[in-house]
């Protein structure tokens, strides 16, 4: 709180308090498994050479995580995506995922996870998608696109 009374949120401790600071000790974040989405449904391309097999390896792609329209309020301006995929992510076979954010490239080699966190999202609507690409590189699976909306916190 300043000297006026507003509320500030921020990971890093003002200057004058910088000494008088003390880490936490979280509790381990909960995992929760999750499903694909109802109505959720696989966009597939084939791959260069057009050889479909490849590009029927997975029967749904999807954002599970924000949830489309979702309203996020994080003080670090970080979004976690998390891509479900059915089966799950091939990763002994090569396979990685690539997430985009607004159409731009968000990670400039793909991951072998399904998720990540994009940091400094700041306020206001974003697109969130992905795409699964085998070891070629080339585009096997992509979810369906999600928007969310990244508010400040609210101070109670």
């Amino acid at each position: 709180v300043d000297e006026d009374g507003s509320v500030h949120y921020t990971d890093e401790p003002p200057a004058a308090h910088k000494a008088e600071a003390k880490p936490l000790s979280l509790e381990p974040i909960p995992v929760v498994k999750s499903r694909v989405p109802a109505g959720s449904t696989v966009q597939n391309r084939p791959n260069a050479r057009g050889d479909e097999r490849a590009s029927n390896l997975y029967s749904q792609v999807a954002i599970a995580n924000p949830q489309d329209e979702q309203t996020i309020r994080d003080a670090s301006n970080a979004l976690t995506v998390v891509v479900q995929s059915e089966p799950a992510l091939r990763t002994n076979a090569g396979h990685r995922v690539r997430f985009y954010l607004n159409d731009e490239l968000v990670n400039s080699e793909p991951v072998a996870a399904n998720s990540l966190t994009i940091r400094d999202v700041f306020r206001g609507a974003h697109v969130v998608s992905a795409e699964i690409v085998d070891a070629q590189g080339r585009t096997i699976g992509t979810a369906k696109p999600v928007t969310v909306f990244m508010k400040p916190p609210r101070a109670r």
